[in-house]
């Protein structure tokens, strides 16, 4: 697992974001951050945890773990033991159950992605995440600077840790829902959370962070006790 401070000025706060899938750091740097330093983990080719997260709970009074897509799945794995310690849990386009027929990524399509994976079809999955070729405009002009073989390695240790772990725990407090999301789709994703969770529902793609100009409009509309959204 890789790190990157996307945002570090000594900030009282700080926000803890578990990335998706093939991603890095280039598609939110159009985030600003006035109240928090932001940390972010991607590359889940191996899920050791990195000792710099255990170190916020010492260098922060406040630290908020945001997780979109299968970073969703690999924070709520990694993190069942500080639960407690963060002051929002929330999670974004994503499910605790990533390769499931009713609650996730139906199996087929998920391995069907493995199988057919190149550098054209990532494009194309890439276009369906941002919801079609406008929103991919903005995504493509910040496009992850990663290995292709590293992304295809990535999915396929994804697929492993996923089959391999059983989940019955969830750190959550709260779930965006993207309504046209075409790749954990909406019916899934409510599914998956109305039990559990309050679900805010918006007439999001899977990439949305086009949709925010800082972290600090993410914590504001989805973090517990507000509303703004």
């Amino acid at each position: 697992m890789e790190t990157k401070w996307l945002h570090k000025t000594s900030k009282k706060k700080c926000i803890l974001f578990f990335n998706g899938w093939s991603c890095d750091e280039k598609p939110l740097q159009h985030l600003t951050s006035k109240e928090y330093d932001v940390l972010s983990c991607y590359d889940y080719r191996d899920i050791l945890l990195p000792k710099e997260i255990n170190r916020l709970f010492e260098n922060y009074e406040k630290v908020y773990l945001i997780s979109w897509s299968l970073g969703v799945y690999v924070a709520n794995l990694l993190l069942k033991a500080r639960k407690g310690l963060f002051a929002d849990v929330i999670a974004i386009n994503g499910t605790l159950h990533p390769i499931d027929n009713l609650k996730g990524i139906p199996p087929a399509v998920f391995q069907g992605t493995i199988d057919g994976l190149n550098s054209k079809n990532l494009e194309k999955f890439w276009m369906r995440m941002c919801g079609g070729k406008s929103a991919f405009t903005h995504f493509k002009s910040n496009i992850p600077n990663r290995e292709f073989d590293d992304q295809l390695l990535e999915l396929k240790e994804l697929k492993k840790l996923i089959q391999n772990h059983f989940i019955d725990w969830n750190i959550y407090n709260k779930a965006l829902m993207g309504k046209q999301d075409l790749i954990f789709s909406a019916a899934s994703q409510k599914l998956a959370w109305e039990e559990s969770i309050e679900i805010v529902e918006r007439e999001y793609p899977h990439y949305c962070f086009d949709k925010w100009n800082s972290w600090d409009e993410i914590i504001e509309g989805l973090s517990c006790g507000k509303s703004k959204y």
